[in-house]
């Protein structure tokens, strides 16, 4: 009898030991950290694709040009080149359209390259005291200038970053810069001599008319911008903004055909680069 409760009490305890140890076992698997999920990485996200339009304003700059004319009568007759700066030379004011895609690096970090295109009247004054200056003829003039005047057509090529500078309330302010290059192609100048009197106004025709074929050149660009975008939905932003941007100088035109014939070679009229201001308007549609 006392074997039989030695028998139980023995089976009792192992049944109690064996029952915590299984709890321990259990508490530790219930309260052992949790690994994370595996959550893969997306790649591409942050791409968007843009469209632009602006309004380029008016902008004056500076332009010269090489004169050819009769050095010495001879005989024998030579020729020699001399140079002049123009009065005035301005852009006249266009509108211009871009396209791009970018990258949204994070939230306050993106970039994008653009490709847009623009077309201005070119309009350039120089004055002098000559041939006008005759009384007999012109009894109010006070000398002749010559008014030229063009188009250029223009393709920019621009690499670009922003710095957006916080949401609030959907409106997301930015600063950005770019470089790049622009294809200028000037078409055919008309150049035209007119009298002037002091007022400045034309008065006649001095008799002198040419026609001077349009050069093409690549130009280094850079720009300054600000602006802000506001969220129209999830995907897709409306931008506002102001752009600053100067080009280099370079060719515009070559000599006309009688000066050539004469021996002018080369190019004759440059401008000194120009600077462009211009307001655009645009989307922004991220496409990941």
């Amino acid at each position: 009898m006392r074997r039989t409760s030695r028998l139980i009490a023995s089976l009792t305890s192992a049944a109690l030991m064996s029952g915590s140890a299984l709890a321990a076992d259990l508490d530790n698997i219930i309260n052992a950290p949790q690994e994370d999920p595996y959550v893969p990485v997306e790649i591409g996200t942050g791409w968007y694709i843009r469209g632009d339009i602006s309004y380029d304003m008016t902008t004056s700059t500076s332009g010269s040009y090489r004169t050819y004319g009769v050095a010495s009568a001879g005989p024998p007759v030579t020729y020699a080149y001399g140079s002049a700066d123009y009065d005035n030379f301005e852009y006249r004011s266009a509108a211009d359209w871009s396209i791009g895609a970018g990258y949204q690096f994070n939230s306050y970090l993106r970039g994008d390259v653009t490709v847009g295109s623009w077309r201005r009247g070119v309009y350039g004054t120089d004055n002098d005291t000559t041939p006008c200056s005759d009384p007999l003829l012109f009894p109010t003039a006070v000398g002749c200038r010559s008014v030229d005047t063009t188009t250029v057509t223009a393709w920019e090529t621009m690499a670009n970053v922003y710095a957006d500078l916080g949401t609030y309330v959907g409106i997301t302010p930015y600063l950005g810069g770019g470089l790049g290059v622009t294809n200028l192609k000037y078409s055919d100048l008309s150049n035209v001599a007119e009298c002037y009197d002091a007022t400045s106004a034309a008065i006649a025709g001095c008799g002198y008319s040419a026609t001077h074929t349009g050069e093409s050149s690549w130009r280094f660009t850079w720009a300054l911008m600000a602006g802000a975008s506001y969220d129209i939905s999830k995907n897709l932003k409306f931008d506002l903004g102001y752009r600053y941007a100067h080009v280099s100088g370079g060719a515009m035109f070559g000599f006309d055909a009688a000066t050539a014939a004469l021996g002018a070679t080369g190019t004759q009229g440059s401008d000194n680069g120009f600077s462009t201001h211009q307001i655009k308007a645009g989307v922004r549609y991220s496409i990941w």
